[in-house]
């Protein structure tokens, strides 16, 4: 195990910090993986703002946010803009994922 990976088991032990830290990774890890998908599909972050009918400025703030927040509604708005779905998959954690609540990956076809 990392220190890294060892540091972090430790300050998850704190139920302030481990709270921040699991609500800030799922949005960080969602976020990251359809901009690497809009990326991969061409898609300029005005074209996904276009198809989503929001601003472009909206698009930008949300990618780029130091503390992102999007609501499943903004998910599925991306995923739909984007022409693609999600798949949830819910399955118990080995003990060196445990603190790692979320893993995400784009699957291009």
């Amino acid at each position: 195990m990392s220190r890294f990976h060892q540091r972090l088991r430790e300050d998850l032990r704190d139920p302030e910090f481990a709270e921040a830290f699991y609500d800030m990774s799922v949005d960080i890890a969602l976020l990251q993986v359809l901009e690497q998908a809009r990326k991969l599909l061409n898609v300029s972050e005005k074209e996904l703002a276009e198809r989503m009918g929001v601003q472009r400025t909206t698009v930008t703030r949300l990618f780029n946010a130091s503390h992102p927040n999007p609501t499943l509604d903004t998910i599925s708005d991306i995923l739909r803009a984007l022409g693609l779905q999600a798949e949830i998959k819910i399955s118990p954690a080995s003990p060196e994922d445990a603190s790692i609540p979320i893993k995400t990956r784009f699957v291009p076809v």
